[in-house]
């Protein structure tokens, strides 16, 4: 497969039947090249399993890697070639949405919709050329399946695709692959952590804020909860407040129980990639630096005013 032709690489832990009966299924409805699909297992035994519960013309090569979501993860950016194009999903999607509008009126959530998507193709595509117009390598979706926090698709992009400092979840993302933004560190929250790092290396991230995916990635049997637990969870947030202290802090309100990250660049120097209606890369703004700036202009000009004024 040439680097700019994408892989699908769908990481998997004990689930054999929920793959084959969401994710593969999902795949399947959108006509998704079964050549391009790499599924990675823990060990020789689930490789096994695996072979005989998913049918084989459903994929491409079922791969060995390393047991625990810090290492598969690690594990597969480094078996496919820097530079190449993947297209990482996670194994319990069940399906995906697009968010409209129905009263076509941005400014009332309330109207906003799901439809399913009409192409996860065209989703691929659309997000590895914005990646490969705008330098921003990493691209992903809406991390929660609710339309009222969602932006509804427009004819301008710049409406519902954000590129600063967020959150890109794992369970549906592109990376043009780099294998030092991809090394993880923690066992949890990992995908912060990878978010964290295209954005410190490339300036920017790109989400499709109108598409999201509906998963039960807390509730599935098998997977990361085998070996997940509430404290792991927290231990890893706490880490990353720690290493990016000017990048995210502690969200420990959440309903669910677990402690959850806010992110946010507070650095002076905050990048803001402007993109035009096509997605194309326009320029870069430093908002921080430049209302830092204005303040002290607009503080210059009073106190010369008031000089002025005195006389």
């Amino acid at each position: 497969m040439k680097l700019n032709e994408y892989v699908v690489a769908i990481p998997s832990y004990k689930r054999p039947e929920t793959l084959k009966n969401k994710s593969m299924n999902v795949l399947k409805e959108y006509n998704i090249d079964p050549k391009r699909i790499y599924i990675f297992v823990s060990d020789e035994e689930q490789k096994g399993i695996y072979e005989e519960s998913i049918p084989r013309n459903d994929y491409h090569k079922i791969v060995v890697g390393k047991p625990g979501i810090k290492n598969i993860r690690n594990f597969m950016p480094n078996y496919f070639p820097q530079g190449q194009h993947v297209f990482y999903m996670d194994d319990d999607i069940y399906r995906v949405y697009d968010t409209i509008n129905t009263a076509n009126d941005n400014s009332n959530k309330k109207a906003n919709k799901h439809v399913r998507l009409k192409s996860l193709k065209d989703l691929i595509r659309r997000g590895f050329s914005m990646s490969e117009k705008t330098g921003m390598r990493n691209w992903g979706v809406y991390p929660v399946d609710n339309p009222y926090f969602m932006k509804a698709r427009t004819s301008d992009m710049r409406d519902y695709v954000g590129t600063g400092l967020c959150y890109i979840i794992g369970f549906m993302t592109g990376c043009i692959n780099d294998r030092e933004s991809e090394v993880r560190t923690i066992d949890d929250k990992e995908d912060y952590e990878r978010s964290i790092k295209y954005y410190l290396k490339d300036k920017g991230l790109i989400r499709f804020n109108n598409v999201t995916c509906y998963t039960k990635c807390y509730k599935e049997p098998g997977g990361m909860q085998v070996e997940r637990t509430k404290q792991r969870i927290h231990d890893s947030a706490v880490y990353l407040t720690k290493q990016y202290p000017e990048l995210c802090t502690l969200n420990t309100g959440k309903k669910s129980g677990f402690t959850e990250i806010r992110m946010r660049d507070r650095r002076t120097d905050k990048p803001q990639i402007m993109l035009d209606n096509r997605g194309n890369n326009v320029g870069t703004l430093f908002p921080n630096k430049d209302k830092k700036q204005t303040k002290k202009r607009k503080k210059t000009n009073y106190k010369k005013s008031s000089k002025r004024t005195r006389v």
